[in-house]
């Protein structure tokens, strides 16, 4: 008598004997986000070791494959792979039969999101990313014994461009989808992810902006580029008439909850689970919902207090100091309820749409894990 096996114990056997490229059409009520990763991340593997593999023919130079390889190395270690995760959910909301074929496109977003984060953390002077030194920190250590130069931009200068290296390799990926619609919905958000860190960045001249800016900068930085456009590159790879207005409604309040979030653990999060040092937004001057709260709502001591920290280097004083105000404020209390409208909301969508009920279920399910994030 032959007994029952999992599914997940047959990927397993078949992975052992090199049999990694068969497709698995594993149905969408089996896939949690830590399940998807796991397929998700061996097909990324892959990807990136044919491209290393491949830019070897084109420099052996020690600098240029460390640089390469370790900026590889965060794409293949961090990353909650959201943004493929969205593209493949709604994918599978229209009823997508090739699941290779959005998990290929799904590659070429989560690229394009690690050059953004390396260029990101050149922009923020950010020293840590995912718990490790952020591309351009490492390598300043590991050019630091030769004997001439100016480090500090030599390696930035070079992880711009092993940022820009996986940008074309995103590009590439993304271009030999046989689907213009889906092209073009990648390329509009390239666009939007430029005009929304533009923002970002003129924003930190300023000591105040208006709260509709921020929410702005937001839709531009992480609502669209994280959470609607791969919903819609996702459903389009399918083909069929889909409804836009679902996936841009539903994009834009788990976007900006997501970003709020961010904002928020950034003052309250755990260094541990973060991988980043707290309050870094204060320190680069970064203007979020909640230090915009202050500047509109507080009192004029507590304004004055905060303008005289804000752009600074935090120490311990400064950061209890800070924390102080964020919460006697109403700062923190204001994001933690806005977070919750914004993930309210996007139940209301999922209720209301008419999308087959076991779908509805997943993402629901995703929106309870959003609400649980604490990284």
């Amino acid at each position: 008598m032959i007994s029952k096996i999992s599914v997940s114990r047959v990927k397993e056997l078949l992975s052992f004997l090199n049999f990694e490229k068969i497709v698995f059409p594993v149905p969408l009520k089996d896939y949690d986000l830590k399940s998807f990763q796991n397929v998700f991340n061996l097909r990324l593997n892959e990807f990136l070791d044919d491209k290393v593999k491949n830019y070897k023919n084109f420099s052996d130079n020690e600098i240029s494959l460390e640089a390469v390889e370790y900026a590889i190395s965060l794409v293949r270690d961090g990353g909650k792979r959201v943004r493929p995760y969205m593209a493949f959910i709604a994918y599978s909301t229209e009823g997508g039969l090739n699941q290779e074929e959005v998990l290929r496109a799904g590659i070429g977003l989560e690229l394009f999101h690690a050059f953004a984060l390396i260029h990101d953390d050149i922009i923020d002077k950010g020293k840590e990313r995912h718990g490790k030194s952020t591309t351009h920190v490492y390598l300043e250590k590991f050019i630091s014994e030769y004997p001439r130069g100016d480090k500090k931009h030599i390696a930035e200068s070079i992880a711009i461009l092993a940022g820009d290296l996986i940008f074309s390799w995103s590009n590439e990926i993304i271009a030999s989808l046989n689907n213009k619609k889906a092209q073009q919905i990648f390329f509009r958000m390239i666009e939007e992810v430029v005009a929304g860190q533009i923002m970002d960045v003129s924003f930190m001249l300023q000591y105040e902006v208006e709260m509709k800016d921020i929410f702005q900068k937001n839709e531009y930085k992480t609502a669209l580029y994280s959470f609607v456009n791969p919903m819609l590159i996702g459903a389009t790879l399918t083909g069929k008439n889909i409804d836009k207005n679902f996936y841009k409604e539903l994009g834009l309040c788990l976007g900006q909850a997501f970003q709020i979030q961010d904002d928020l653990l950034d003052i309250i999060g755990d260094p541990q689970k973060t991988g980043k040092k707290r309050l870094l937004d204060v320190e680069d001057g970064q203007h979020t919902i909640l230090t915009q709260y202050i500047f509109e709502n507080s009192n004029d001591n507590d304004k004055n207090v905060f303008k005289a920290l804000f752009g600074k280097e935090v120490d311990d004083y400064s950061t209890q100091v800070l924390l102080k105000l964020f919460k006697d404020t109403g700062a923190i209390n204001y994001a933690e309820k806005e977070i919750h409208s914004q993930l309210d909301k996007a139940n209301k969508i999922i209720l209301k749409s008419n999308i087959k009920p076991m779908i509805k279920e997943v993402w629901f399910d995703f929106v309870m894990l959003l609400d649980k994030r604490k990284s």
